[in-house]
C-alpha cells in the first residue's frame, strides 16, 4: 500500500471519522489563523493536536522508511528501558488514521513545551554563558547517550529542543540506533551540513553515527559562546545549518570559517578535529565526542606542564653554615 501525501493527511486529520487512534478521541489538530499547524519534513509530517486532557504530536510518514513498524518498536522498547529524560513518550499506532490511500500507522508522541534548538539560541546569543552552558549539556547528553550505546542518527537544529530550563530534549526517532538495530540498513542519511561525507555511503547503521554531528553542534555551540556576532555576520538564524554550511564540509577545512575558529585558542583543536575527521574515509574511524573533549584538555594540561618544566627556577640548598648564620641572625634580634 502506498502511503499518502501531506495534502492528503491535512484532509484526514480534520475529519474525526478519519481518525482511528483511540488516543486521540475527541481531539483536533492545532489551528493557527484558523488552518491546522504542521512541521513537515524530508519523511514525516507532524500536527500538534489536542484532546481534552492532553497536547500530541501526531507523525506521519510521506516516504517509506525500510522496515519502520518493527524498527520503531525496538526503539521504543530501548527508550522506555533506558530512561534517560531526553526522549519522549510515544506510541506507534498501526491503522492510525484513515486516507484516500487507506489505513496509514502513526506516531504519537508527547508534547513537549520547548524551542527549537536555532529558536533558543537566538533568543540568548546576547547571553553567551547561557549558550555556553547549552554547550555542557549537549555534551552531557552525548556521554549519556553513548553509555546506552544509543545514536539519534539525524542530530541537527531541528531535532533539538530546548526548554527554558536549558534542558534538551530530542525528537524524531525514525533514523535511532539501539543496540537491537544492529545489522539494520541505514537509510535516513541526516541533513547536509552536519554530516560526514562517508556517511552517504555507510550500510548499515550503527552507534557512531552521531560522531561527526556532535562534535559540529558541540564546536558551534562552543564557538556562539566566544564569538556571538558570527550568529549575524552568517545570518545563521534564515539557512538550514548552524556554524557549517554543506559547503564548509565538503571543502575539508579550506573554507573561511575554519581559519575564523582557527584563530582563537579555545576553538583551534576543535576546528583541527574536524579537519582531522575529514580526512578519514569511513564513520568507523571516528571518535566519540568525549574522547575529543578529553584529548583537547589534556592538550591544555600537557602544554602548561611544558611551559613550568624548566623555567629556570633552582631551589637553593641551605648549608650548615647558612643555617648556623640564620640561628645567630634570630637570636640577635631577641
Amino acid at each position: 500500500m502506498s502511503l499518502a501525501s501531506i495534502s492528503e493527511y491535512s484532509a484526514a486529520i480534520n475529519t474525526p471519522q478519519m481518525i482511528k487512534a483511540e488516543m486521540l478521541d475527541g481531539g483536533s489538530p492545532v489551528r493557527k489563523n484558523g488552518r491546522e499547524m504542521k512541521f513537515s519534513g524530508g519523511f514525516c509530517v507532524v500536527f500538534p493536536f489536542e484532546t481534552a486532557n492532553k497536547k500530541y504530536a501526531v507523525r506521519c510518514w510521506h516516504t517509506n522508511v525500510n522496515d519502520i513498524q518493527n524498527r520503531t518498536r525496538l526503539i521504543s522498547d530501548a527508550i522506555k528501558a533506558a530512561d534517560l529524560p531526553y526522549f519522549v513518550r510515544f506510541e506507534y499506532v498501526t491503522n492510525g488514521i484513515q486516507t484516500s490511500h487507506g489505513a496509514q500507522d502513526i506516531v504519537i508522541m508527547d508534547w513537549v513545551n520547548a524551542k527549537i534548538l536555532k529558536k533558543y539560541i537566538a533568543d540568548n546569543i546576547r547571553n553567551p554563558s547561557k549558550i555556553d552552558s547549552l554547550a555542557n549539556s549537549f555534551k552531557n547528553m552525548v556521554v549519556d547517550l553513548h553509555s546506552k550505546h544509543f545514536a539519534h542518527g539525524d542530530l541537527q537544529h531541528g531535532n533539538i529542543l530546548v526548554k527554558e530550563d536549558g534542558n534538551i530534549v530530542l525528537v524524531d526517532y525514525d533514523s535511532m540506533y539501539v543496540p537491537a538495530l544492529s545489522g539494520f540498513s541505514d537509510d535516513i542519511k541526516g541533513l547536509a551540513g552536519y554530516q560526514h561525507p562517508a556517511r552517504q555511503n555507510n550500510k548499515t547503521i550503527n552507534e557512531k553515527v552521531d560522531y561527526f554531528s556532535e562534535l559540529i553542534i558541540y564546536t558551534s555551540l562552543l564557538a556562539l559562546s566566544k564569538l556571538p556576532n558570527l550568529w549575524y555576520e552568517l545570518n545563521l538564524e534564515n539557512t538550514e545549518t548552524l556554524l557549517f554550511t554543506a559547503e564548509d564540509i565538503s571543502s575539508k577545512g579550506c573554507s573561511e570559517i575554519f581559519q575564523i575558529l582557527e584563530s582563537n585558542q579555545d576553538l583551534q583543536p576543535l576546528s583541527i578535529k574536524i579537519k582531522d575527521f575529514l580526512g578519514r574515509t569511513n564513520i568507523n574511524a571516528l571518535e566519540p565526542l568525549e574522547n575529543v573533549i578529553i584529548d583537547r584538555q589534556k592538550k591544555i594540561v600537557d602544554n602548561l606542564a611544558d611551559k613550568w618544566k624548566d623555567n629556570g627556577y633552582r631551589e637553593k640548598k641551605q648549608t650548615q653554615k647558612d643555617l648556623s648564620n640564620l640561628a645567630d641572625d634570630i637570636s640577635g634580634r631577641w
